[in-house]
């Protein structure tokens, strides 16, 4: 839901060519891709897989950043990027501003996760939050229902909580040009 939701954002912005850089080898990178690939088909928005950067956890910290850059260099239109993360958006941001390029200005960039880096700089990110206060409350309360004798098949076993955009400086709205 993240990711489809935050790719909704930028469609809704005028963003069109977005980019998107997600984790392999994890679970979530798989999800936020598949929201993002689902924002696109709704807003008829063609998948482009040459504007996916895919990274493993042992090269994060190279190959997102050397992705995006390579595909700027190879001439891809970009006008937006969603990263799978809040530290990938900011290693992709340091990477950009090395080859001049100005965000918000020139590319739009998000992040996912909320985290104190995404509002520690002067340029504060578009960002997914988790309601983690919700997550916390929910677990204590199954946990006291099945201390005070709960049965198993009277407990919930799926919960679905809903991510929030969090809205910061990072995005260019594209419809106000």
């Amino acid at each position: 839901r993240g990711g489809h939701l935050i790719t909704k954002y930028l469609l809704d912005t005028g963003h069109r060519d977005i980019a998107g850089v997600f984790k392999a080898d994890d679970i979530q990178g798989q999800n936020r891709h598949r929201g993002y690939v689902q924002a696109l088909q709704e807003a008829g928005v063609l998948y482009d897989p040459d504007k996916v950067i895919w990274f493993h956890t042992e090269d994060r910290k190279v190959h997102p950043q050397e992705g995006i850059r390579r595909l700027i260099s190879k001439g891809t239109r970009l006008d937006s990027v969603v990263c799978y993360n809040d530290q990938i958006a900011f290693s992709i941001i340091g990477g950009l501003h090395q080859i001049g390029v100005s965000i918000p200005e020139d590319l739009s960039i998000t992040g996912y996760d909320n985290s104190m880096l995404a509002h520690q700089h002067p340029l504060s990110l578009t960002t997914i939050a988790h309601p983690q206060e919700k997550l916390g409350e929910m677990a204590g309360q199954l946990l006291l229902e099945k201390i005070q004798g709960g049965s198993d098949k009277d407990m919930k076993t799926e919960y679905l909580i809903e991510p929030k955009l969090v809205i910061g400086n990072s995005c260019k709205n594209r419809n106000q040009e």
